[in-house]
């Protein structure tokens, strides 16, 4: 540590400690953060970090974790993490060696590995102190990106970032959600930018806050010309990234003959190229997984069709390349599509490696465009699920790249039906029949459900429902999608003798909600800086109570309608041959609504209240 730190640290730790004023919302503090990047020719360079991050309670613990991906041409040259006390007193040290080398990964072929550390602070607060540097020797076809807040509920007093560079490398940057701009110099042949970051707030993690990832302020930087495992490409424009992509894939789609003659003999009575699709798709479900592949420039380059048919596996540039070469076998065009599974939006002007983490299949048909996730080929065709849908993606083919965005899907279609019928006994217990459906993004939630055995199922919809002391008899779980039509996602749930309404006297109080536990506002939202809904959805409802003989009606609820520019809420109740039927629709649009936040927590405390409010009965006198 340099000699002036090491004496200011402790004042620095003291001031943080005694003015609670600051950041008092935040569970962190980054006092300190400086980054030098030492470019040499060949994209060749040396990352050297210091980071020190003041840690004030336990939901600050993830800052003492520390872990790097390594691959070919990397070296970890030093590496020391510190905890120190208020006073600067280091507690514990961490050194180099200490450092765990994790090779396990999804994938039968990888020729990288995982640096870890999991240290536990020993008190609270403390600060951990963390000293790297990390050399890149070749084939590196990005730099380490500016991003000092980097966490949730994290304040960031001081962050800088040092990048030297030769005078005829050609270096780009791009600013993001800040307006920092570099100072910059020359000497000695090489140019320096140097960037500084100060007293940068927290953003706190709430349900209807906009992503980190979206509010974080950011420094991406870029070569314009690169070098990569003796291939050379440019990232002047996208349209330049996708070309040299798809150069990568150009000779790897040559398909052996028993693999021509099997999909031309799937397709022989296909009328429509949709149909064509959906045949290939099955044969994708049927006889391949997804293996991560990531050997040399096989972190970009797929395995080639072939290997894919003799094999079963690939990753997901690998499938994608595979279904391209079996629908191009038939007379389907298509094209692959690089995306990011985390970035809505890529940076237009600003071509880059880091907003591209996944590949997908472009397939236009005669009526609409497929987007195919060929690594879950178990998903109905066609289905853009949440990971990817409004997304923005480059579009490959032998033209270059090109941007193009994925559907999203109306906010109407993203469904939740619940149909509940309830027979309620005089003792105020009840059997119960609930089933609910899920299609779109809801499918996407709860797609898991398939995978629960029975008793985990159980435990699941006793941990969802107000069913005290029932016994649940029975539990089904069907995936109604058509294999390449609309996701839906049906369960059913029986119980019996659930202890439903109160019995006092001459009278049974019913509570209307029977479906949402604790239903109530987001805890935290009220603390996010503007409502953002990132993907719209419809919740309806349809309870029907048949009542105990003798027993009539005193109160049941009133008929509501809410709606504001984010959501709508309407709740009726009717008494129908002798049945309470209570139908509620709740419509949450998607987008972002800047000042909203408070009415929004007073548009769901209302229908909270409504579903904390009784039905009373009254027995016949």
């Amino acid at each position: 540590m340099p000699k002036r730190l090491r004496y200011t640290l402790p004042l620095l730790l003291l001031w943080l400690w005694s003015v609670t004023a600051v950041a008092q919302e935040a569970d962190a503090v980054v006092t300190a953060e400086t980054n030098e990047v030492h470019v040499n020719s060949d994209m060749a360079y040396t990352w050297t970090q210091h980071r020190s991050v003041l840690m004030k309670n336990e939901r600050a613990a993830h800052h003492a974790k520390f872990y790097i991906y390594m691959r070919d041409g990397m070296t970890m040259e030093s590496f020391q993490m510190t905890f120190s006390d208020a006073t600067g007193k280091v507690l514990r040290t961490f050194k180099q060696k200490e450092l765990m080398r994790s090779e396990l990964s999804q994938g039968l072929a990888d020729d990288g590995y995982m640096l870890m550390l999991d240290a536990t602070p020993p008190v609270y607060p403390v600060v951990a102190s963390f000293d790297m540097k990390v050399s890149f020797k070749r084939n590196n076809i990005s730099l380490p990106i500016f991003s000092p807040l980097a966490n949730y509920n994290t304040q960031v007093v001081s962050a800088s970032y040092d990048i030297t560079y030769p005078e005829d490398f050609s270096l780009r940057y791009k600013s993001v959600n800040t307006s920092a701009k570099p100072v910059e110099s020359v000497s000695d042949g090489r140019r320096r930018m140097h960037f500084q970051m100060n007293d940068i707030q927290p953003v706190q993690d709430t349900e209807y806050g906009l992503p980190l990832s979206e509010q974080s302020p950011k420094v991406y930087f870029a070569p314009e010309t690169f070098t990569y495992y003796k291939t050379t490409g440019s990232l002047a424009t996208w349209k330049d990234l996708g070309g040299w992509i798809c150069s990568l894939f150009q000779g790897r789609d040559a398909l052996p003959e028993e693999a021509k003659a099997k999909v031309r003999q799937l397709v022989a009575n296909c009328s429509t190229n949709r149909e064509k699709v959906a045949a290939i798709y099955q044969l994708m479900a049927s006889s391949t997984r997804y293996v991560s592949i990531q050997l040399g420039i096989g972190g970009y380059q797929p395995m080639s069709a072939a290997e894919v048919w003799k094999r079963g596996y690939g990753d997901c540039k690998a499938l994608c390349n595979y279904m391209m070469a079996l629908l191009a076998e038939v007379g389907v065009e298509s094209h692959c599509v690089s995306i990011s599974t985390q970035e809505k939006h890529l940076l237009k002007d600003f071509p880059n490696f880091q907003q591209l983490n996944h590949m997908i299949l472009e397939v236009p048909t005669e009526s609409d465009t497929l987007w195919v996730e060929c690594t879950n080929p178990q998903l109905p065709l066609g289905y853009v699920h949440n990971d990817i849908s409004g997304h923005e993606a480059l579009e490959i083919s032998e033209q270059g790249g090109k941007i193009v965005r994925l559907p999203e899907y109306p906010d109407s279609c993203n469904l939740n039906v619940t149909e509940v019928s309830v027979s309620l006994d005089a003792d105020g217990t009840a059997s119960v029949d609930i089933t609910e459906t899920f299609q779109y993004h809801y499918y996407g939630r709860m797609y898991s459900l398939k995978t629960l055995d029975k008793n985990d199922l159980r435990k699941l919809m006793y941990s969802l429902y107000l069913l005290p002391q029932a016994e649940i008899s029975s539990t089904t779980v069907i995936d109604e999608s058509s294999f390449s039509g609309l996701p839906s996602l049906k369960y059913n749930l029986k119980a019996e003798n659930c202890k439903l309404a109160k019995n006092t006297a001459n009278r049974l109080f019913v509570p209307i909600n029977l479906l949402h536990k604790n239903f109530a506002p987001a805890p935290d939202s009220h603390r996010a800086n503007e409502l953002y809904i990132a993907h719209g959805s419809r919740q309806r409802e349809r309870i029907v109570i048949t009542l105990p003989q003798d027993y009539e009606i005193e109160k049941m609820p009133e008929s509501v309608k809410l709606s504001l520019p984010f959501a709508e809420y309407t709740s009726e109740a009717s008494l129908i041959d002798g049945k309470l039927v209570i139908t509620n629709d709740y419509l949450r649009h998607h987008g972002v609504f800047p000042d909203a936040v408070k009415s929004f927590n007073e548009f769901e405390r209302k229908i909270s209240d409504l579903y904390a409010s009784k039905i009373v009965l009254k027995r016949k006198m």
